[in-house]
């Protein structure tokens, strides 16, 4: 099962700093780099008020790890990828799957 990993990922976390206004600039900053299992779980399309809406989810397998979470990122490649879920089956799996939708 892990030598189906064969993508590598960036993953990054939101960070925050002050822009002398008063005010936040969010950037996003690498935190590890992982190997990865990329497979697509569904697309939709939507019309929005003047054009047609598309997402993409994708479900991403990686190593067991403590520090990804929801709200988080991953960037395969020049792909991006917005984590909504961390799905965990236990401790005796190896692997997390990240539930996301592709950023375009």
């Amino acid at each position: 099962m892990l030598s189906q990993l064969n993508q590598r990922a960036d993953l990054l976390a939101p960070a925050q700093t002050a822009d002398g206004a008063g005010g936040f600039t969010e950037s996003w900053n690498a935190f590890a780099t992982v190997w990865c299992a990329l497979a697509p779980a569904s697309g939709n399309d939507a019309f929005g008020p003047d054009a047609l809406e598309s997402s993409v989810r994708a479900k991403i397998r990686i190593r067991r790890r403590g520090d990804v979470a929801a709200g988080q990122r991953a960037a395969i490649g020049t792909r991006l990828f917005a984590i909504h879920a961390v799905l965990d089956a236990g401790p005796a799996d190896p692997l997390i799957v990240l539930d996301c939708e592709e950023i375009p």
